[in-house]
């Protein structure tokens, strides 16, 4: 693995390292012949025919590299309230226990229920959709399992195509395989479901500010793929439009996590476009949310927002150099490791190393105490040895990103020209395996990163 080679480059001095030393890993080709998303369908609560899995079967299946199976049962009885809660919180740890069971990655569950129609009564859908993890940030998913997309009953085609692009932006896959995979089959769905949720549209309101939300999270799940700012910019425009459509149709607990979507979308319009303002209401967001989900019942989302308030007061301190707010960030984490120890979320406790890592660069450049950026690099090598890129390609690659930007800042504060070169070493390779992944907007960052170390070499008169 190439990345031993680079810790060795971090460790030896300066006037012994040398790139030769470092060896590209070829990135595997095994997008064909696949089946990275394998979907496993409840029966729904009170369909009394039976009808529902195997029409939803129907819906989702016949697409290349999808593997759908249907239970042999309900997730959860007719009689419960999954608007509730506790109810809902129920059913997440029930349905993880299934999932795993499984094998799967992603659950559909829901009930029937009995809905106001222009003649009388008819029926309808509330689908559901259960990762086997609640994800940390907008690349991994954008659709929670608090939230919900209510369908006619038998729905069309066209229902079909959006219902498939929620089950792509709720799964939370971390092989690259997988990431490749999801980003292949999302494009036609997306186009689909474009042209469904902007086209005319009949329904209850419930339906419909539903069916908005959840385009929204198509969108939210594009953009920060890509990187494109119109993209989350029309998230944030859709999510706001669904929770005025929707506001007596959604419970607390929905209504937070739309409201972390929106927050999610801003933070990433942030990070791509340089807009300072928009922190501020991100971290107003983050906090609305929180304020919404309570931590006894729903712990892995509670937590999840944690992660990103802190670190949307990370940014916050980038833009207003504040360094209270870093320690404001670091209590968030501190909260969500709580939750998430390294013994039971060993991913997620990484993820939030990383985080935590890179508020001890953020302070070492604002009280320009060089040692932060050491113990900044030591956290990041823990990391990326723990989940390798084979592993968690995420991760791993997000770690080489910030210890390019460890090296960057301590290359500035100690004028050497060598940790310089380590840090456009970094951001090189964390951009080759971004860009395997398909995730277009991080490679982009990594890149303007890597050409500002470079712009730095060069005035210096350093040869890369």
């Amino acid at each position: 693995m190439p990345f031993g080679a680079f810790v060795d480059l971090l460790r030896r001095k300066p006037r012994e390292q040398t790139f030769e030393t470092f060896v590209a890993e070829a990135p595997e080709d095994a997008l064909y012949g696949v089946e990275p998303l394998r979907i496993l369908i409840a029966p729904l609560a009170g369909d009394t025919q039976g009808l529902a899995a195997r029409h939803i079967h129907d819906r989702l299946s016949g697409r290349m590299g999808v593997s759908i199976t249907v239970a042999d049962r309900p997730l959860t009885a007719p009689g419960a309230d999954n608007n509730q809660a506790l109810f809902i919180s129920m059913a997440v740890d029930l349905g993880r226990r299934w999932l795993k069971r499984e094998g799967a990655d992603l659950l559909v569950w829901g009930e029937s229920i009995s809905t106001p129609t222009a003649t009388g009564r008819g029926t309808a859908w509330r689908l559901r959709f259960l990762s086997r993890a609640t994800p940390l940030h907008p690349q991994s998913a954008s659709f929670s399992a608090l939230e919900r997309l209510e369908v006619p009953a038998l729905f069309d085609d066209a229902t079909g195509d959006l219902a498939f692009g929620v089950a792509l932006a709720a799964v939370s896959v971390e092989s690259a395989d997988g990431i490749r995979a999801r980003a292949t089959m999302f494009r036609p769905v997306l186009k689909a479901a474009t042209r469904f949720a902007e086209g005319d549209f009949t329904g209850t309101v419930a339906q419909c500010a539903t069916a908005q939300a959840s385009y929204a999270a198509l969108l939210l799940l594009e953009g920060s793929r890509t990187g494109d700012v119109k993209t989350l910019e029309r998230a944030v425009a859709v999510y706001q439009g669904a929770l005025i459509l929707g506001e007596d149709a959604f419970p607390l607990h929905e209504r937070a996590m739309i409201g972390s979507h929106i927050a999610d979308a801003m933070a990433v319009i942030s990070d791509l476009s340089s807009r300072p303002k928009l922190s501020n209401r991100t971290v107003e967001y983050y906090r609305a949310a929180l304020g919404m989900v309570r931590k006894e019942v729903f712990a892995d989302d509670y937590a999840a927002l944690k992660v990103r308030l802190g670190l949307a007061l990370h940014t916050l301190a980038q833009s207003t150099d504040e360094p209270s707010h870093l320690k404001e960030a670091a209590e968030a984490f501190s909260a969500a490791t709580a939750i998430w120890t390294i013994s039971d979320a060993p991913d997620r406790w990484a993820d939030i190393q990383n985080s935590l890592g890179g508020l001890l660069i953020t302070m070492g450049r604002l009280t320009r105490e060089p040692s932060l950026f050491d113990k900044a690099v030591g956290i990041f090598l823990k990391i990326a040895e723990a989940r390798t890129r084979k592993k968690s390609p995420l991760i791993w690659a997000t770690t080489l990103a910030n210890i390019g930007a460890a090296m960057k800042e301590k290359g500035v504060a100690a004028r050497n020209v060598d940790y310089l070169k380590q840090a456009a070493q970094a951001f090189e390779l964390a951009g080759q395996v971004f860009s395997e992944l398909n995730l277009e907007s991080n490679v982009k960052i990594v890149e303007t990163q890597r050409d500002h170390v470079l712009l730095m070499l060069a005035a210096q008169g350093a040869a890369r």
